[in-house]
């Protein structure tokens, strides 16, 4: 009678196996199962085939003989074991394929998967053509995919996601080798502008993981010197592949208008120090995260996975920034991306994270300043006695250690720790023989001096970050008796603002409009293209350290000289600039300026002196412009500025002239001629 059964049973199952499967309905509305063994199947799969041959007596035999060994503890395991085979819902998988987060580790936006590399989406579908992408077909292919350890470890993020919102799964990620340690403290840095080169003047943004922080040892103060573990732990730094040899013009060109492919790179966070803060000397702020576990592990697993996705690149919008600030997106409801407007500025990711307010914890935990090689040499310096300034500044002129001799042993111990610090600084810019030769030396005479930690004590002030001024954006409304102007900058980063350098001016791409009130007609007043500004301290009391200012302006304007409009020009300014404490700033310049108008040149010297403080500030400029042939023209200009909150300012400009002026900048009169104008900024 049980062999009866037994024949039966195995008929059964081979008429199972021999049903075939209708692939057309592969991802149909029915239910899939996932078994005790985590393998994966639906309604329409097929059935495992029997291992043995059913013929065969002795198997028979076998068969029988441990149907009958069975014990009651046996036959209540099989029954738990069973009921492990657990349906998952068609409906439920839908429903977590539309989840903001599933769609975040897919790339998933606006109904375009914006992957571009061929191999990161398991559907596949074809390269820059991401239209026809299906969030949920590509979740069933993730499961389905639930036993091939390959595709598991490629993709941790995904399968962490999924083993929280469907635990029958029982995902294991123990076998994979070479993921991250996914409770590593995750923070974005935000990198400050550079203006030698135009395209870091907008500021960079790089992650980075962190073993967490040990409180005891104090360093999770504001202003923090990188530790060996720091410099060790991994970054990320989001950026275009650039062929070797690419021309300015050329990179320009692609890079805003989307030639290029780009993602983001893993490397050990020294070598990103080395590149921002010794070789270019840019400060930076990190934000350390505040994520609770789940959340911290996603995004480990998530930055692992982000590492093999490619995707277009374009300069002014989907840069670092934006990529930088979407990975927020995964574990937040903050919105980085969705900016209104053309351009995306790094700054705006810290924007958001500042601003950002749910009703939950902040998403920022901390934030830790991280000053340059030049910020801490520059700030240790001016906390040293006189006498050991006068001997290192000595020292750096002369290249001679021969003034060290005059010092105490203490006191050499802390030049010599200062020289040492300041020789890498410099060969990080100039490495020649004989700085090496020079910092060896400097090395065997401390060598030979006691143990000494007096420098390391002088603290570097901490400095705000710049994402706590106003945003970059800027919209400008200014009213005068005579005329009515609106004006807009889609990137701006001006000295009088708070909380930014009062030493540094930068704008991109901004156009005026001014409206006559006798004329009834508006006209295109002023167009620029880019304004850069640096002064550098002649009153640096360190030896060594740049000394010129300079200048760069470029755009179209009404020719002062001639009146005529959309006149094209390029200014280029060299002068001297000196600082009076951190909120008074003085500087002269040479300018010379090309242009299309008559003998295509001018020559002129500009002067002009800063104060901030807090939420005011003031700028008084003085600007004579000569022309071969034509009378010399004087402007002076008086800015006082208001602030009236974070993104908005109020301004009272009062110029006088040889000449009326329009815009606060040009047009032609015949006396001496006083005008005022009221001014309200708006930023975002």
């Amino acid at each position: 009678m049980q062999k009866m059964f037994l024949w039966a049973a195995c008929l059964s199952a081979t008429t199972i196996c021999n049903a075939e499967v209708d692939e057309t309905k592969a991802y149909a509305s029915a239910p899939v199962t996932v078994d005790n063994e985590n393998k994966f199947s639906s309604s329409n799969d097929s059935a495992i085939a029997a291992d043995m041959n059913i013929g065969d007596p002795e198997n028979l035999s076998d068969i029988e003989q441990s149907v009958q060994r069975l014990t009651e503890t046996q036959i209540q395991e099989q029954n738990r074991n069973s009921q492990k085979d657990t349906a998952i819902d068609s409906t439920k998988l839908k429903l977590l394929a539309k989840h903001s987060q599933w769609q975040h580790l897919l790339f998933y936006k606006n109904g375009k998967a914006e992957v571009i590399s061929p191999d990161f989406y398991l559907t596949n579908p074809k390269p820059r053509s991401k239209r026809n992408f299906d969030p949920y077909a590509e979740l069933i292919a993730t499961i389905e995919q639930i036993n091939n350890e390959g595709v598991v470890c490629k993709y941790p993020a995904r399968y962490l996601w999924l083993n929280h919102y469907l635990p029958e799964l029982n995902v294991d990620l123990k076998n994979c080798s070479k993921l991250p340690d996914a409770n590593q403290e995750i923070s974005l840095i935000l990198v400050s502008s550079y203006l030698k080169n135009p395209a870091s003047s907008f500021g960079h943004v790089l992650v980075k993981t962190n073993t967490p922080i040990d409180n005891a040892n104090n360093t999770n103060s504001d202003v923090r010197e990188l530790s060996s573990e720091d410099l060790l732990n991994n970054s990320y730094n989001f950026g275009a592949r650039i062929p070797e040899n690419e021309n300015g013009a050329m990179y320009a060109l692609k890079g805003l208008f989307g030639f290029y492919d780009a993602g983001f790179s893993e490397t050990e966070f020294f070598k990103q120090d080395a590149v921002y803060s010794k070789n270019e000397q840019r400060d930076m702020w990190e934000y350390v995260l505040n994520l609770d576990a789940f959340e911290t592990q996603l995004l480990n697993y998530h930055l692992y996975e982000a590492k093999s996705a490619r995707f277009d690149y374009y300069f002014i919008k989907q840069n670092c920034g934006y990529r930088s600030g979407e990975i927020l997106e995964l574990i937040s409801d903050i919105k980085t991306t969705e900016r209104v407007g053309p351009w995306y500025a790094p700054d705006y990711v810290f924007d958001q994270l500042l601003e950002h307010d749910n009703g939950a914890d902040s998403l920022v935990s901390s934030v830790r300043y991280l000053p340059s090689e030049q910020t801490q040499l520059r700030e240790k310096f001016v906390q040293l006695s006189k006498p050991i300034q006068a001997v290192i500044n000595s020292v750096i002129r002369t290249e001679s250690t021969a003034p060290l001799a005059t010092l105490n042993a203490d006191d050499k111990a802390v030049a010599l720790d200062f020289l040492i610090l300041h020789r890498t600084y410099k060969i990080t810019q100039d490495d020649t023989p004989k700085q090496r030769a020079l910092k060896s030396e400097l090395l065997s005479q401390r060598f030979a001096l006691p143990a000494s930690n007096g420098l390391a004590q002088l603290p570097v002030p901490n400095k705000p970050s710049p994402a706590l001024s106003n945003k970059t954006t800027q919209t400008t409304v200014v009213l005068s008796e005579e005329r009515a102007e609106v004006g807009l900058s889609l990137f701006v980063k001006d000295p009088l603002n708070a909380h930014t350098d009062i030493d540094k001016r930068f704008e991109a791409v901004k156009a005026s409009l001014g409206y006559s009130f006798d004329m009834h007609q508006w006209t295109l007043t002023d167009f620029v293209f880019l304004d850069m500004q640096q002064i550098e301290d002649l009153r640096q009391p360190l030896s060594g350290e740049p000394k010129l200012s300079w200048q760069l302006k470029t755009g179209a304007r009404t020719d002062m000289f001639t009146g005529n409009r959309h006149s094209p020009y390029a200014q280029a300014g060299v002068g001297a600039g000196a600082k009076f404490g951190k909120h008074i700033l003085g500087y002269g310049m040479v300018n010379a300026t090309v242009h299309d108008q008559d003998r295509h040149a001018d020559i002129g010297i500009e002067l002009g002196l800063r104060m901030k403080r807090n939420n005011q500030s003031a700028e008084l400029s003085y600007v004579t412009s000569k022309r071969e042939g034509r009378a010399a023209i004087d402007v002076a200009k008086l800015t006082l500025r208001q602030q009236l909150s974070k993104n908005n300012d109020a301004r009272l400009i009062m110029t006088y002239s040889d000449t009326v002026m329009a815009d606060n900048s040009v047009v032609l009169g015949d006396s001496d001629t006083i005008d005022a104008a009221v001014a309200w900024h708006h930023y975002w």
